[in-house]
């Protein structure tokens, strides 16, 4: 069980502001000094912290000589503390976003967050241009539906390889034939993208979506290409493959293989990127 000064820390208390607080909530109102002595810190340090914590609006001090402390409850303490962060956070993003960057090379980067990874994928969906290609398990990809099914609204061509019966609003979806023993054999979560033949994600996480096994983000248009080459093929196969019992097998496939997606006959930004270098 997560202890209420870990918690604490994890919104960004520090140590000693965390024990303050905690410490305020079941004790009647105190002054710094004995705050101190009951918690064992030292009195100048625990002025300090709450210092910080009046500031933050955790606590508040009596307006007299006496200055006793006390605690301001949890839920009108976190509902403004949430607004303050939230403000802070949009502030912080508009001001970095505004920033002038240098041409980014093209390069990959290893991800080790499991929100990341699916923070990654959103935002790559969001910025898809033409065409994403997806192969997913079932877990990873029921988390990032959503944002897919918002892509495809929007007129992008979307192609997913799933591991288990899905329906996707306005995507392309084969499912292979042996997706519960791929599943089994794995014991993880597979999430894989390419948008516009431009960037990639590659990410296996354990089955439960909290570790990252290996995730690897790049925008290397070469790697990007041939990755989305690589998994419109093998999502060809599987279409051909599901044919194999259809007595019309040899012309089912020839239309499998007349709209399969190439290069040639179709409009692939990273492509079109790849030919201009």
């Amino acid at each position: 069980m997560v202890k209420n000064t870990e918690i604490l820390i994890e919104i960004g208390f520090n140590k000693l502001e965390a024990d303050v607080y905690v410490h305020l909530l079941t004790h009647p109102p105190s002054t710094a000094y004995k705050i101190g002595k009951q918690i064992n810190k030292p009195t100048a340090n625990v002025y300090k912290a709450i210092e910080s914590l009046a500031k933050k609006g955790a606590v508040i001090i009596e307006d007299n000589k006496n200055k006793l402390c006390k605690a301001v409850n949890p839920d009108e303490f976190f509902s403004h503390y949430e607004k303050s962060i939230l403000d802070k956070t949009n502030t912080a993003k508009d001001l970095l976003n505004g920033l002038e960057t240098e041409t980014e090379e093209q390069t990959s980067y290893a991800i080790d967050s499991v929100p990341l990874v699916f923070e990654r994928f959103r935002s790559m969906m969001s910025r898809c241009k033409s065409i994403a290609v997806i192969d997913a398990f079932p877990k990873a990809l029921a988390e990032v539906s959503a944002c897919i099914e918002e892509a495809a609204q929007r007129g992008v061509d979307i192609q997913v390889e799933a591991y288990h019966p899905v329906e996707i609003k306005g995507a392309n979806v084969i499912c292979t034939t042996v997706g519960d023993q791929a599943i089994s054999h794995w014991q993880s979560q597979q999430l894989n993208l390419v948008i516009d033949g431009e960037e990639y994600l590659i990410a296996l996480m354990d089955n439960e979506l909290k570790k990252v096994k290996q995730a690897v983000w790049s925008n290397s248009t070469y790697i990007s290409c041939i990755l989305h080459a690589g998994m419109l093929k093998e999502q060809t196969v599987l279409k051909i493959m599901k044919e194999i019992d259809n007595p019309e097998f040899e012309n089912v496939t020839k239309q499998i293989l007349d709209s399969q997606k190439f290069f040639f006959n179709t409009d692939v930004p990273g492509f079109n990127k790849l030919q201009k270098l």
